[in-house]
């Protein structure tokens, strides 16, 4: 484009290019949404009912999209945009509710499901974290957000299980300083059927009496713990190349044996969209349990 004043586009003519890309926008979004219609016939046909949900998938969208954003638009506004049109790509296939843990800040936490599940998806706080596990776990389809904080009121995730209720997203997805809705926080819902091997998997560890010293060395970051009163209880994330063998040695490589090691779920790897931020996502978080104990 010239960069003189009398070659430049008029006003008028750059408001009608941007009416005949907004319209070339609902255009694509309503051939998505007849395509989605698509899938659900298609489900019913085979016989499969219900919502799917399908993080693996979303995350590989989202990865596309980081590689092919350029320009001067926000990441963060574009990811919001996307996920709204993926909550109600997925509503067409069935209603299911969001359920909100009622122990974290409340006006954050509503703030990151909105900026995930959008204004169309019912939102619902049971409870307390241990109340949105066992809520999603005797729901047929619905979501649950639990925020994770450093140490842990209760050890919720002991609800979580292969059978039950288990993680399968960590938020926020995109990681950047001073983004909107950066609550930290996992989401749960019920096993999702060929849902691949995600980045990142998640277990329950246990220990009592003698405790480990930093995990982070060997790879394992704590997300999370509660202090029992003759041990601690640790939510574990490690690389999905691990094998639950490979945390038992690295455990044991860091002081202690746990008494309990069982897999509760998994993610997809958040992605670091401002490179010159450090955060817990990447440092590798709470790495050792025994910091506080005196």
């Amino acid at each position: 484009m010239s960069d003189d004043p009398a070659q430049l586009p008029s006003l008028d003519a750059l408001r009608r290019r941007i009416d005949a890309i907004d319209a070339d926008l609902h255009r694509l979004l309503m051939d998505r949404a007849r395509v989605i219609d698509g899938i659900v016939a298609a489900k019913r046909a085979s016989g499969a009912e219900g919502v799917m949900f399908r993080p693996d998938r979303e995350a590989d969208m989202m990865r596309r999209m980081v590689e092919r954003h350029a320009g001067s638009l926000p990441l963060t506004a574009v990811e919001h945009l996307w996920r709204e049109i993926i909550s109600t790509s997925t509503r067409l296939q069935g209603d299911y509710r969001v359920h909100l843990d009622g122990g974290a800040d409340i006006a954050a936490m509503r703030d990151l499901a909105r900026f995930y599940f959008g204004f169309s998806v019912e939102m619902e706080t049971p409870g307390d974290a241990a109340d949105v596990v066992g809520t999603v776990a005797a729901s047929v389809s619905d979501l649950g957000i639990v925020a994770l904080s450093e140490r842990a009121d209760l050890p919720w995730w002991r609800g979580l299980g292969t059978d039950g209720a288990q993680i399968v997203a960590r938020l926020p997805f995109f990681v950047a300083e001073d983004r909107p809705a950066d609550l930290p926080a996992v989401v749960i819902c019920r096993p999702i059927p060929g849902q691949e091997m995600p980045d990142t998997r998640v277990f329950d560890a246990r220990w009592i009496g003698a405790l480990p010293g930093s995990l982070m060395n060997s790879g394992i970051e704590v997300l999370s713990f509660f202090r029992t009163g003759d041990g601690v209880d640790a939510l574990l994330a490690v690389s999905a190349d691990m094998t639950e063998e490979d945390v038992l040695a690295a455990c044991i490589e860091a002081g202690a044996e746990p008494d309990v090691l069982r897999p509760v779920g998994g993610y997809a790897a958040p992605i670091d969209i401002d490179p010159g931020a450090e955060d817990e996502f990447e440092t590798g978080g709470w790495g050792d349990p025994r910091a506080d104990e005196a």
